[in-house]
């Protein structure tokens, strides 16, 4: 991969208190964690990527302009990070499972206000 190639970005809800959260979560925890934008002000059209779906789903945008939403981009974000990360990146998109992380993200995602750090305050 190219020196030059753009950084991967992260599209979520920035007005999410749990999405914010996260977020915070994934910059200390990941040493090559990707550009965290919010939708509200990500320029989404240079992106690639609808407002709907940043509205459903959190958004990943790989260095070739690539982009998955939901659970795929959790788990394009990971195997992106590199080191052991790629590991539950790859499980989370083997058949069967991936249906499994599918229902699990939209669970989370319909109920995300009801969890810890769900607050708009940060």
């Amino acid at each position: 991969m190219s020196t030059d190639a753009p950084r991967p970005v992260l599209i979520y809800d920035g007005e999410c208190g749990f999405c914010r959260l996260w977020v915070r979560r994934l910059r200390r925890l990941v040493r090559n964690a990707p550009q965290c934008l919010p939708f509200q002000t990500a320029p989404l059209d240079e992106l690639g990527v609808s407002r709907e779906a940043c509205a459903v789903a959190v958004q990943y945008v790989d260095r070739r302009g690539r982009v998955s939403g939901g659970s795929d981009a959790v788990a394009r974000l990971f195997i992106g990070a590199g080191s052991l990360w790629f590991v539950p990146g790859w499980l989370m998109l083997t058949p069967g499972i991936r249906q499994v992380a599918q229902v699990s993200y939209r669970w989370v995602a319909r109920n995300r206000h009801h969890f810890k750090g769900a607050t708009t305050a940060d």
